[in-house]
């Protein structure tokens, strides 16, 4: 974690983003995995019921939110805010924050059980209060 300490994340940005991915674990039916990352794609905090390997989504996500902008840049859509990958067995949603100036990404891994509404809402309402901070 060394090098995500030298790119400006702090502990209590560290703190903040553990407690925002746990209380959308804990908040909403359905949900796997959360995990918030830096905008390039590296872990800040994770939480969740199923096994995924946080670091490897954390990059993931970073790549489709990256995606996400460009296709809306391209479309002439305005600033993305969120990227959905509807599945078999669920839907992943990454949706774009800021923390003083630093971009992150959080990613909500969910089953089919799982609203989709439901996680839009929290997870933009997890981004507010990251922006906030």
């Amino acid at each position: 974690m060394t090098g995500v300490a030298s790119m400006g994340v702090t502990e209590a940005l560290r703190a903040l983003a553990r407690q925002e991915a746990e209380a959308i674990a804990q908040d909403i039916s359905g949900v796997r995995a959360v995990v918030i990352a830096t905008g390039d794609g590296f872990d800040i905090a994770s939480a969740g019921r199923g096994a995924v390997d946080p670091q490897r989504i954390a990059a993931l996500a970073s790549s489709m939110s990256a995606i996400g902008a460009v296709v809306s840049a391209e479309a002439g859509l305005g600033r993305s805010t969120s990227v959905t990958v509807g599945t078999d067995d669920g839907f992943a949603v990454v949706h774009a924050a800021t923390h003083r100036g630093m971009d992150l990404v959080i990613n909500v891994i969910a089953g089919p059980d799982a609203l989709l509404g439901q996680v839009n809402y929290r997870t933009a309402a997890a981004a507010r209060s990251l922006s906030s901070a």
